[in-house]
């Protein structure tokens, strides 16, 4: 048994003592989730008597970040409040996802998200999907949820189920969800250098590329912001304004690196660059 295997069956047997009282009796599960590109994520459920919907935390991070100096008390109380808190907001969250079966009640809240086509066979089995022509990426549906305060807390992945329900095809859906996506998350260039000096301003398109180095293409939420690369004539005005022809690096489905192309450029090396992050 791994330490971490071991640090899960903690977590499992003594959670429940740092619950609040309301939870004394529940079930507690750990659980494997399939994330972005497949990866296997382990996480922990607490199942009151009659519930049918539970949160889930994942435990890679606690036992990552907190040092071997830290109590495990210290440890298990920052995860029963941080479950206590994600209880909360699912529980908001499965009021609001009840809307997604009515297409005209979350229309205008559907956005694209660009992922990797062969890392995500399995978790995108049963979901509407669009190959972006030339490249590895599909094009993959969401619908974005907002708390009372007007500010995105969550989103539900787009499947056949529900588009079976909405009674609409691939072509509509991906110009609705583009359409959106364009308007709500609106592309923000910045240089690489910039963001490590904790500069936010955003670059024009002209401005791009006047230094050597990275430029990153994302939005402001810093969320799901590679869908940039599918915004109509974004990469042509760039170009343009510009002059220069250029690599885009995939480095995240948050955001993607423009390289300008230059003579005597390894192609191989920025592939590289990218397979490693």
């Amino acid at each position: 048994m791994t330490g971490f295997e071991k640090f899960q069956q903690k977590v499992k047997d003594g959670i429940l003592s740092y619950m609040p009282e309301e939870y004394q009796g529940a079930m507690v599960d750990i659980v494997h989730v399939q994330k972005n590109n497949d990866q296997d994520r382990v996480g922990m459920t607490i199942r009151k008597d009659g519930q049918t919907v539970a949160a889930t935390v994942y435990l890679e991070r606690y036992y990552a970040e907190f040092p071997e100096w830290i109590s495990e008390q210290t440890v298990f109380k920052t995860i029963a409040e941080e479950y206590v808190k994600a209880q909360a907001e699912l529980s908001q969250i499965k009021t609001m996802a009840d809307s997604v079966k009515d297409y005209d009640s979350v229309k205008d809240s559907i956005r694209v998200q660009v992922v990797n086509k062969e890392a995500n066979q399995e978790s995108l089995r049963h979901c509407p999907k669009k190959e972006i022509e030339g490249t590895d990426l599909l094009a993959v549906f969401r619908v974005i949820f907002y708390n009372n305060r007007g500010k995105e807390c969550a989103s539900a992945l787009i499947t056949d189920a529900i588009m079976e329900k909405w009674d609409t095809d691939v072509e509509s859906l991906y110009e609705t969800a583009l359409t959106n996506t364009v308007v709500q998350a609106p592309a923000q260039l910045n240089s690489m250098m910039s963001v490590f000096f904790d500069s936010e301003e955003s670059l024009a398109p002209e401005e791009v590329f006047r230094e050597e180095g990275l430029y990153i293409l994302s939005n402001p939420q810093k969320s799901n912001g590679a869908a940039t690369i599918l915004y109509p004539g974004l990469l042509q005005s760039i170009a343009e304004a510009t002059r220069s022809s250029f690599y885009i690096l995939p480095s995240s489905i948050h955001e993607v690196l423009l390289v300008k192309e230059v003579n005597g450029m390894d192609t191989k090396a920025l592939q590289s660059m990218v397979m490693d992050i």
